[in-house]
């Protein structure tokens, strides 16, 4: 609850280094979305406390910008937001915080206008320090990457606020020794002693900080003052404080006490995310049993019956959790047992949540997309099938007009471009199946004529990534649909035409049918062709044998590329220096991974071994890519886990020069520094280890590389 009085003689005027104490505890004071909350019923509970808090503090920059970034991190209202800074900084034109607030309304949308409006306020008034914050940050992203300016904007903060901790975590984020040797005795300085939330939770940026400032080598020590930082952070019992759980976490995993860790992480889970520890404890005691590439039908029925048992209970619980209806979704996706009926019941339930999480917007073109996907899938209910595509790619349309990001790349934004174009074309493909389903040949004759038109046009699209392979699988879903239209109207010669154009099309799209589910297309075409008088054995030869050999290659997950490695000069945890140069002639395969990634933790060992049985090959090299904010974390589990691989971190490099996404992942890097085949997610099943090696032996055997043009920068 929002507590309207700050203790007495709390100060009130904005301070142009950070919120003061009474604004500062106000703002921490502010509602959390509860567990059976809807995104839309916490935007509006939390939006009108802040605006509560404005019109207390009327002047104050601190609550303008908690409204600002509240509002801007939901979907809703951004362009009105921005309207009403746009219109406060017309009416204010000399004031350097109006400068402020409007231009971090503009950042991501025109942030070079953003820019303009930071130096601005900063000429107008050089004590008011705020802006040094926001251009630090930009500075950090990809599109204006300057680390050289995200340093001395960040170092130009703390030193017009040497007592604001905001500056310290923004310095906590560079990976500069020299930094870190300056600033962290000045902030152990500043917090220490202190028992206050924000000084407890700046324990972290000082532990980065310190951490960065040593190599590897000089980590003994360290560790042995993070052990008595704990001891008198422990006896401060902060225990509503989810920061005091938090910071214990994190500086247990530092000095590798995993008992303290998981208890300061059980303590967190059970005060403030109670909806979560059935969930947390589930996938804890069965992450090992997910059935990866090669599994049986029996045991993904097993796995997945159980994980769509469970997600029941925790939706009780948390009913519009997202990450709940995804683990749904999931278990309904793999399971090929569940009744039809069931399976749309549940579709229902689900989008019924979307609605009702995502207020009057409604869903994403995404989510409603999903759930078409589900229903295609298993052909079930076409009428909402349909409908449910329908919206898709209406909203597709509405979303597409949205500004673009423009702190990504050129090349990000051509790929997201991309990816969406493609997006739209396979959710054309759900409206498609749904009429087909409904027997209306005449509706979805014109659609397949858009379709085919759609996929000319993405030929001409610029950041496609492996378009040979997406084309294909496109096609497979094309000519299949094809298939069913014409079969619908009698055309039996046409539609084994069009199968064997789906098959083929799959074929080239190195798709695999999943292991022990039915195949409908193939299904179909061979009904098809045994009714034309196809014999077995002609079957077996033209479409049996090229299955066969598919199943035996590398699986989906890894997809080609041209791609050169941007160059590095990283140390290693026993301080060997790593570079291009140092790896060129071999192949190599590169791991990114991070502490808190639990898949990552279980993909490692057996990367172990993997690269143990290379040993003898000195053409390829096998390096794992840390992405830990603090180097520090990574030894500990290193040792855990008692891994001999290159481990090196790299949380600079990669988030400023890589577009990595998920993790783990997995690249494999030619002998010329190029890019040529892209693996993501862990697979825990008995087949991990042979597609690694297939993948590794393509490239270097240049398979990867045979069908591309050239390499992209």
């Amino acid at each position: 609850m929002l507590l309207l009085n700050p203790p007495v003689g709390w100060a009130r005027s904005s301070d142009s280094c950070g919120p003061e104490p009474a604004v500062e505890f106000a703002l921490d004071q502010l509602p959390r979305q509860g567990p059976a909350e809807t995104h839309w019923d916490y935007y509006q509970r939390r939006l009108a406390a802040i605006e509560a808090l404005e019109r207390r503090y009327p002047d104050d920059v601190a609550v303008q910008q908690a409204h600002i970034q509240f509002v801007l991190s939901a979907r809703w209202e951004k362009d009105k937001v921005i309207a009403q800074y746009k219109l406060r900084h017309e009416q204010n034109p000399a004031s350097a915080q109006h400068d402020y607030l409007y231009a971090l309304t503009l950042v991501g949308r025109d942030t070079p206008q953003a820019l303009k409006l930071l130096s601005s306020a900063l000429q107008t008034d050089p004590a008011f320090a705020l802006p040094h914050v926001e251009l630090a940050t930009i500075y950090r992203s990809h599109a204006f990457l300057d680390k050289a300016l995200s340093a001395q904007q960040s170092k130009a903060f703390v030193d017009a606020c040497p007592a604001s901790l905001e500056g310290y975590q923004a310095l906590a984020q560079l990976e500069d020794k020299d930094l870190g040797a300056e600033y962290a005795p000045k902030l152990r300085a500043l917090i220490e002693g202190r028992s206050d939330v924000d000084a407890v939770k700046a324990y972290r940026a000082l532990w980065a900080l310190e951490f960065k400032a040593h190599t590897a080598s000089e980590y003994g020590p360290l560790r042995s003052q993070v052990t008595q930082d704990l001891g008198r952070l422990r006896q401060l019992n902060l225990e509503s404080s989810r920061e005091w759980y938090l910071t214990l976490d994190a500086g247990y995993n530092l000095v590798n006490d995993k008992q303290q860790a998981d208890w300061a992480d059980a303590q967190y889970m059970a005060r403030f995310q109670p909806e979560s520890v059935a969930s947390d404890k589930w996938w804890d005691q069965n992450i090992n049993k997910a059935p990866g590439s090669g599994a049986s039908a029996e045991k993904k029925r097993a796995f997945y019956h159980d994980l769509f048992t469970e997600t029941g209970e925790w939706l009780k619980q948390s009913p519009y959790n997202p990450v709940f209806w995804g683990n749904r979704l999931e278990a309904i996706d793999m399971l090929d047992d569940m009744p039809k009926a069931q399976v749309a019941d549940t579709v229902d339930q689900a989008l019924q949540s979307l609605i009702r999480d995502d207020g009057p917007e409604g869903p994403s073109a995404v989510g409603y997309a999903h759930l078409a996907e589900i229903l295609s899938k298993k052909q079930a209910a076409p009428e909402r099938e349909l409908e449910l595509a329908q919206k898709a790619l209406a909203k597709w349309e509405e979303e597409s007009k949205e500004p673009v990001d423009d702190l990504s790349t050129r090349q990000e934004q051509e790929k997201h471009a991309a990816d969406r174009a493609y997006e739209r074309v396979q959710w054309l493909g759900y409206e498609i199946d749904g009429n087909l389903q409904l027997g209306r040949v005449s509706e979805a004759g014109p659609q397949l004529d858009q379709m085919s038109e759609w996929m000319q046009d993405l030929k001409s699209l610029p950041g496609k990534q492996d378009s040979a392979k997406a084309d294909s699988a496109l096609g497979a879903t094309y000519w299949g649909l094809r298939a069913r239209e014409a079969e619908l109207q009698g055309h039996r010669q046409d539609t084994m035409a069009f199968y064997e154009n789906a098959l083929l099309a799959r074929f080239n799209a190195g798709q695999n049918p999943t292991i022990g589910y039915k195949d409908e297309l193939a299904d179909n075409a061979h009904r098809l062709w045994e009714q034309l008088g196809g014999t077995p054995e002609g079957w077996q030869l033209w479409y049996g044998r090229p299955a066969n050999d598919l199943m035996s290659q590398l699986p989906e997950t890894w997809e080609t590329a041209s791609q050169a490695l941007p160059e590095f000069d990283l140390p290693d945890l026993n301080g060997k220096t790593w570079n291009l140069a140092a790896l060129s002639g071999k192949t190599v395969f590169v791991d990114f991974w991070a502490t808190w990634c639990l898949p990552c933790r279980m993909e490692l060992p057996r990367l172990q071994k993997l690269a143990e049985e290379y040993k003898d090959r000195a053409e390829v090299q096998f390096i794992t890519l840390d992405l830990d904010e603090n180097p520090g974390l990574v030894q500990p589990v290193v040792k855990q886990l008692g891994l001999s691989l290159v481990v090196i971190p790299a949380y600079s490099y990669v988030n400023e020069k890589l577009n990595v996404g998920g993790l783990p992942a997995n690249w494999i890097v030619d002998g010329k520094g190029v890019v040529r085949l892209k693996g993501g997610g862990y697979d825990p099943g008995p087949n991990w280890e042979s597609h690694v090696k297939a993948a590794i032996e393509k490239v270097q055997s240049g398979a990867a590389a045979s069908s591309s043009a050239g390499v992209s920068e």
